[in-house]
């Protein structure tokens, strides 16, 4: 079977967030790390992959994780943040970028058997520009496709994902991550701080957690 795989890095990342500050409470959030290695395996379990897409937004740099990606065949499409109107920098037109390669695959591969699409989200918005996740997974299944959604419970849009799954006929499948959580997750330890009340920092010590296998 042929996989194309679509992973918002920025959704999965935000998840795995989620999921930390329940597990893991007093580990900081930026001490946390995905473990792309045991990510990757999971999601393609060992099938022929045909299109590999990592989209994601810059700064911050993680030069060793998009080259890892590549390393493992992914195509890694990076956009830069812009500053908003109230002065943060925001995530732009990222996920339009994978929903038109979506669309892409589905065309350059129509009419060919035993096709899934992996979509690695939770998102299940439709963008300013009439696009989304669940839009091009129900052309996926139109095209007679399998479909597998990758998400953390917490980012899940779960109403929207599962009454596309319910007329599917079983060729959607959604899988969460969060079962899967310390075998794609570490804590790299070391010294970090918090600023109280009066911006003083406080600082701890954090240590590392390992991640287990898969």
């Amino acid at each position: 079977m042929s996989i194309h795989v679509f992973f918002d890095n920025s959704n999965i990342w935000g998840g795995a967030q989620s999921v930390r500050s329940l597990v893991e409470p007093d580990v900081p959030w930026m001490a946390l790390r995905l473990y792309y290695r045991n990510l990757f395996d999971l999601i393609e379990n060992g099938r022929d992959l045909k299109t590999a897409i990592l989209a994601g937004s810059v700064p911050p740099s993680c030069e060793e994780l998009w080259q890892y990606a590549r390393d493992r065949k992914y195509n890694t499409d990076l956009l830069k943040r812009v500053e908003s109107d109230d002065g943060r920098m925001t995530e732009q037109a990222v996920d339009e970028v994978l929903h038109l390669k979506i669309a892409n695959a589905i065309i350059d591969f129509y009419g060919l058997e035993s096709q899934t699409l992996v979509v690695v989200t939770g998102d299940g918005k439709t963008s300013d520009f009439d696009t989304g996740f669940p839009i091009q997974i129900e052309r996926a299944l139109k095209a007679g496709w399998e479909v597998e959604v990758w998400s953390w419970e917490q980012t899940l849009s779960r109403r929207r994902y599962e009454t596309i799954q319910a007329a599917s006929n079983g060729r959607m499948k959604i899988n969460i991550l969060d079962y899967h959580y310390l075998s794609t997750t570490f804590v790299r330890g070391g010294e970090y701080y918090e600023k109280d009340e009066m911006g003083k920092k406080i600082y701890f010590t954090i240590p590392n957690r390992i991640v287990q296998p898969l």
